[in-house]
Parts: structure tokens; sequence; C-alpha cells
């Protein structure tokens, strides 16, 4: 006689939310070669930023700030879940610099900007200063974007 042995009961599907969490989470681990290579292309970029004319730096930024733009907004429109959640926190931020508020925070970085750069006596850097104010003011779009995911999912948790 045979024994039949039964199919054990298989793990059940994680749902939508815990993909979604697991997606979000961040690894900050590196190695110290990837630091290395990070420090030294963040360095020729900088020197890079430092040395082009204002005016094209200008309409590089404007350009780049136009087509993020455009992305967040049809993502507040037509994306869902943590997407949106994402595009509106983005956009908070990113439409904030044509208000009092917002201009404010820009010009609180670019006064400590210009402090560090007079404490180590180096000279005016127009150019450098231009795309580090709006390379902290997209790390803060992204920052408040996620805020913004985590908001959501805890009031969806709790409705």
């Amino acid at each position: 006689m045979t024994s039949v042995k039964s199919n054990p009961v298989p793990p059940s599907l994680p749902s939508d939310q815990d993909r979604d969490s697991a997606r979000i989470r961040f690894k900050w681990q590196f190695s110290l070669r990837a630091l290395m290579v990070s420090t030294t292309a963040f360095a020729v970029w900088c020197w890079f930023v430092s040395i082009l004319p204002i005016a094209f730096s200008q309409f590089v930024i404007g350009a780049l700030w136009i087509v993020v733009s455009g992305w967040l907004i049809t993502g507040i429109v037509f994306a869902k879940g943590d997407a949106r959640a994402f595009c509106i926190g983005a956009t908070v931020v990113a439409t904030s610099m044509w208000t009092g508020i917002g201009g404010r925070f820009a010009g609180g970085f670019q006064s400590f900007f210009r402090g560090v750069l007079l404490h180590y006596g180096v000279g005016e850097v127009q150019g450098l200063e231009l795309w580090l104010i709006h390379l902290f003011l997209a790390a803060t779009a992204v920052y408040n974007g996620y805020l913004c995911i985590l908001a959501r999912r805890y009031i969806e948790r709790d409705s």
C-alpha cells in the first residue's frame, strides 16, 4: 500500500502593503570603493559646474525643473497609491519655491553655503552655488515625497 503525502499548505502570498514597504526600504550599505568613486565623481562634477557660464547653468537647471515638475504633476493626476503620494509630496516642495516660505528655505541654504565658503576662504562660486541649491531642493523634494508615502500608509492603516 502506498501512502499519499498531503501537500503542505502553500505560504500565503504577501499583501500589496508588504510588497510596497519592501520596495520602499533603502539599503545604506556600500563599499569603500563605491564611496571613493562617488566622492571623486562629485568633486569632478563640482569643478565642472563651477567653470560653466552661469547663463548655461541657469538654462539647464530651469529645463530640468520644468521637466521634473511636469512629471510630478502627471503623477498626481494619473498615478495611484505610493506613487501618487510621492508625487504630491515632491510637488509641494517644487511649487513652494514660488512662495515666500519656499524662497526663504532656499535662501537659508544659500546663506549657509556662503558662510561655509567664507569660513574656508573660498571665493565666489556662483555656478556651483546654483547647482548645489537646486540639488538640495531636489533632495528635499524626494524626502518630502517619501514622508508623504509614510503618511498615506499610516492614514490608510488606521481607516
